[in-house]
């Protein structure tokens, strides 16, 4: 269990850095090469940041038994941002700031009734075992209803780009580098305030080299600087890396006597939000609540939407029939996901949506009873 959880999570570390490293960048190179719009760059961030979350239901739909694994990964990761993300942001806001920092009510109430729309949605296509392309092809249209409704609902221009951009934090990477102190220095993008930009470089490489050695000389030879080959490539990586989870996952599933799905649901998303975690901390330490909860929702939603949906109708077209499953869990998993998300949304509104210590400690108790509940599950 100790390699198999090692391999685990050192090849997702891989994939963060590979994502936070190279794919980033690349699509902001591809953004400023074809001009896009502020909107138009959303769109491609949210698209291009959620190619590892696709390529695992991609590869999960060519077998019934790991379709459990790529739907858990995918949902599982919004049960951790909903209760652990922003306890820790609660919890961290306080010991930054000795005051609870408030939540935006409109852009919550917009979000979280989306995200608790697809959850339904969702629980209705498990129900009998089989996804049909009428029910995969409604999902997947969900999400350009939605772009249309937050653009409509809009006070500032900038709002659609903070629900869908992930990269006005820094890197997982790039925190490891800096001693504890230090993060009180830090700005939004990650840079150290009253740095120059030609020192940072050289502090930034020290402790990912020693870390990560494999994938940062593997990444550094085969990417090409230019972004179009550069994004086949690191699209090419992002199926190896996940393709590696998946037959870790098989391992884990035949040694343990666990279902895929709850691999996904559980240890998937630990290692998978590992940079959500991060996002949360310095959210609260820069006062960046909004941006980070418009963050961590707007990315749950095109999960669920896109990075489901999609997969399932290019399969169903590729085999011409359904999808079918035979894991009951899931939809028991599906109504204590709706239950957990619920409760965390009534939670908030009970303290006024302020992030005080006391939501963070219940947000947090709310996803140690779900994992306890998984478990028991089994």
């Amino acid at each position: 269990m100790i390699i198999l959880s090692a391999i685990f999570f050192y090849v997702l570390s891989g994939q963060t850095y590979l994502s936070n490293e190279y794919l980033m960048p690349c699509l902001e190179s591809l953004s400023t090469k074809w001009h896009l719009s502020e909107t138009g760059t959303g769109i491609l961030m949210a698209l291009g940041m959620s190619i590892p979350e696709l390529t695992t239901n991609i590869l999960s739909c060519f077998s019934s038994s790991r379709i459990g694994y790529g739907f858990g990964a995918i949902v599982g990761s919004g049960v951790f941002d909903f209760t652990v993300c922003f306890g820790l942001m609660s919890l961290f806001s306080n010991y930054y700031h000795k005051k609870a920092l408030r939540m935006n009510l409109k852009a919550l109430m917009r979000d979280i009734y989306v995200y608790l729309l697809t959850l339904l949605f969702l629980t209705f296509v498990f129900w009998d075992y089989e996804i049909s392309l009428t029910e995969a092809l409604i999902l997947t249209l969900f999400y350009p209803s939605y772009l249309l409704y937050s653009i409509v609902q809009m006070d500032q221009k900038d709002d659609f780009q903070l629900s869908h951009q992930k990269h006005h934090f820094p890197t997982l990477l790039q925190f490891l580098d800096f001693h504890p102190e230090q993060i009180e220095d830090l700005d939004v993008d990650g840079k150290e305030i009253g740095e120059e930009k030609n020192e940072e470089p050289e502090q930034e490489d020290k402790q990912p080299s020693k870390i990560l050695l494999p994938f940062t000389l593997l990444f550094k030879f085969t990417i090409p600087k230019h972004p179009e080959f550069a994004f086949i490539i690191i699209s090419f990586y992002c199926f190896l890396t996940v393709n590696v989870t998946m037959t870790v996952v098989d391992e884990f599933v035949e040694q343990f006597a666990v279902s895929p799905a709850f691999v996904g649901l559980t240890i998937a998303s630990w290692g998978g939000n590992i940079q959500d975690i991060l996002n949360a901390s310095l959210a609260a330490k820069n006062k960046k609540t909004e941006l980070a909860t418009s963050s961590i929702i707007g990315s749950q939603i095109m999960n669920l939407q896109i990075c489901l949906g999609f997969p399932w109708v290019l399969t169903m077209l590729i085999w011409q029939r359904n999808i079918t499953f035979y894991d009951e869990t899931i939809s028991q998993s599906m109504l204590a996901i709706m239950t957990v998300v619920l409760v965390s949304f009534f939670l908030m509104l009970q303290q006024k949506l302020r992030l005080t210590y006391k939501l963070g400690a219940m947000l947090l108790s709310i996803y140690i009873l779900y994992f306890i509940y998984e478990l028991l599950q089994q």
